[in-house]
This record gives structure tokens, C-alpha cells and sequence, in this order.
């Protein structure tokens, strides 16, 4: 129940008819008399200024010219949040207070007012999600795993039919920069053709869009360790600092590519049906290699000892930045890969009863 639901909406305008002299936002913060605001955007996986205004009264004025729309978001210094703005070449104004930002209302750029358009229609889900978290916490609180499940599952089927909904917006609204939006929030549930589907038909001028640059590179990557893919070779060093590669590995069983870190819950949760399925089948012809996305050594290690983790494990200890979690388009952990003995990508993603089912499958 980990998804972060991401708000979006309708109206197809192309860049071409929006103004070209440039953005203007005017905005009113109630709360504040003084301040500086901040236009702010994601580069490099980290938030950087790119314009600033002064707040009088309340009041405050941003002007420039963008080369093309992108998501950029207004921040208060001093202010915890942020609201999010598509904006473009055109005029935007915004209202709101400025202990709570995220609340305010921005309108005027047509890609923004496709967003807000999208938030009432997401409204009713939204509703049943709260609805469905409290009902799931209580459940917790009782002790009632077999409620808490079926909870989960309403959940799930609730998140099913909302993607459906946003995949009906992306198909319908090509032009909206919302569209790509939306498919950044999608693509971690998504295989790579399918996300390529929605990249084709978008319009051709988003590709100068930084963001969707590296969702075609995710696309790209996806497709590359697709089930049926032969898996990318790497050499990574192990806890002594000696290097190990996949081909070293193959060619006796199936080999399970595991990703994960010391400071991943869910991760360390699934170590113990890891332990007990490798304590059953390794003897068959199973084997495991834990890449982990950690930085601190320590930490490593003594998650290892600790969890008994009794295979080979790996690390670049560069966190997301490991290179071979990029070249296997990982952006979320626990996430595996199920090897045949050629190296050829089996499955994906199996976990507990259903990776031991798949090995009962092929070694029983």
C-alpha cells in the first residue's frame, strides 16, 4: 500500500499554440507578508533553484521563458512542501497559504489546468484509499492478519482500476504533458514495450524533456532484461573485494539475481523465505547472488550475518547510483531475476511461496 497516487488531467494543447513571450506567475500566499519563493526543479535527483521572487504582502511575481514545458515546483523558504507546476509559456496564477503549499491552486497554463481537471476526477478514489488505510490499520492494531489481507487485495483492485483510468488518459491525451507525467508514476508496474507504447504516441516535441528523455532510457532498459533476455553480464565485488562475475555463476542451475539493501524493510522481510528456499534447493541446483543498493559497509554486513544470508553477495556500495541496478532498469527493491543455467532471464520478480513454487516447477 506503498503507491503514491499521482493527480492528473485533461485538455490537449499543443506547445506550438501557447504564447511564446514567456512564463508569468503571479501568485497571493495568505500567511505571509515577507519571503522569498522559489521556482524550483529535479535535476540529477536533487531539487535546484531556478528562479526566485520576493513576497510583499502576500504578494509575489515570477517572469522568464522556458526553451520548452516541464515540471518544475514552488517552494517557501523557510516552508516545509511544495506545489507542483506544469508549466509552459504562458500565464499562471497562484493562490493559496503558505504553511500549506501544496494545497494552493495554480491555474491559467493549459497543461496545469489539465491537472486540476484530473484531481476531481481522481477524487472518489482517493476517498476509498483513506477509506481502505484506516480500515487496514485498525486491522493491523487487532492482530487480524486474515482482514488485513483481504483489505489488501480491495487495495489492489481499487489501484487496477485507477491505472486503467490513467492509461485511458495517456491513450486519449498524447498531446498533455500530464501524459508523461502520469507514465513516470505507471512505469515501475509496467514492462518496457508496453511503456514504449505510450512514449510513441506522445507528442514528438516532449522528447527535449529531460524527465522523458530518461523514461525512454528506462523503456530501453526494461526491454533489455525482458523475460526471454539473456542477462547483461557484470563483474561486482564481493565482501572480500574480489571480483565476481555472472558468467562465473552460470552453467550449473538456475541463478537467482536478488536486489536489495540493509535499510529495505520489505527486503529484509523476504530474507527469511530466501534462507529457507535456498536451504532447499540449493543441492538441486539453485543458487543466489544478492546485488545490494547499500553505501555503508557496516551496514551491509551486518545485515548479512545477521538475516544468514548464505550466498555469494555483491555490492558497489553506491546506493541508487549502482550501476548495475541501472543496467537492469531496477528503481524499486526487493527486485529479482531468475536465471536458467544459460543465463537466459525466467522469471521476474518471484517471491515466497511463489519463487519456491517456480523452483518446485523445474527442480522437483
Amino acid at each position: 500500500m506503498k503507491r503514491i497516487f499521482l493527480v492528473l488531467t485533461t485538455a490537449v494543447v499543443l506547445w506550438g499554440c501557447s504564447q511564446s513571450s514567456g512564463y508569468e506567475i503571479k501568485g497571493h500566499l495568505d500567511g505571509a507578508t515577507s519571503g522569498t519563493v522559489y521556482l524550483s526543479q529535479q535535476q540529477d535527483g536533487k531539487i535546484v533553484h531556478v528562479d526566485s521572487a520576493e513576497i510583499k504582502n502576500g504578494d509575489f511575481v515570477m517572469k522568464g521563458t522556458l526553451e520548452h514545458p516541464d515540471i518544475y515546483y514552488l517552494q517557501v523558504k523557510g516552508k516545509q512542501g511544495a506545489l507542483i507546476l506544469f508549466l509552459q509559456n504562458s500565464p499562471m496564477t497562484v493562490k493559496g497559504h503558505v504553511d500549506s503549499l501544496w494545497l494552493a491552486r495554480a491555474e491559467g497554463s493549459p497543461y496545469q489546468d489539465d491537472y486540476n481537471a484530473y484531481q476531481e476526477m481522481l477524487k472518489p478514489f482517493e476517498e476509498q484509499y483513506r477509506a481502505l488505510y484506516g480500515q487496514w490499520q485498525q486491522a493491523k492494531m487487532m492482530g487480524d492478519e486474515v482482514l488485513a489481507k483481504q483489505i489488501e487485495e480491495k487495495y489492489d483492485s481499487l489501484n487496477q482500476e485507477q491505472q486503467k483510468m490513467d492509461q485511458k488518459f495517456m491513450e486519449e491525451h498524447p498531446n498533455s504533458l500530464v501524459s508523461p507525467y502520469l507514465l513516470r508514476s505507471m512505469a515501475y508496474s509496467l514492462g518496457g514495450e508496453e511503456m514504449q507504447k505510450y512514449l510513441d504516441q506522445m507528442d514528438t516535441s516532449f522528447r527535449n524533456i529531460t524527465f522523458v528523455k530518461e523514461l525512454q532510457e528506462w523503456a530501453d532498459a526494461k526491454k533489455r532484461v525482458a523475460v526471454g533476455q539473456k542477462a547483461p553480464e557484470f563483474a561486482l565485488p564481493d565482501t572480500a573485494g574480489d571480483t565476481i562475475t555472472l558468467s562465473s555463476k552460470l552453467g550449473k542451475g538456475y541463478v537467482l539475481l536478488d536486489f536489495w539493501a540493509s535499510w529495505c524493510s520489505p527486503c529484509r522481510q523476504e530474507n527469511p523465505n530466501l534462507v529457507k528456499t535456498y536451504q532447499k534447493y540449493h543441492d538441486k541446483g539453485f543458487d543466489i547472488i544478492g546485488i545490494s543498493l547499500d553505501k555503508d559497509r557496516e551496514a551491509w554486513l551486518t545485515a548479512i550475518k545477521k538475516d544468514g544470508l548464505l550466498w555469494t553477495q555483491v555490492s558497489e556500495l553506491q546506493g541508487w547510483r549502482d550501476p548495475t541496478a541501472k543496467l537492469y532498469a531496477v528503481r524499486s527493491i526487493p527486485s529479482n531475476f531468475l536465471l536458467d543455467k544459460d543465463g537466459v532471464i525466467i522469471a521476474r520478480n518471484l517471491r515466497g511461496e511463489a519463487l519456491e513454487k517456480k523452483l518446485s516447477e523445474l527442480l522437483d
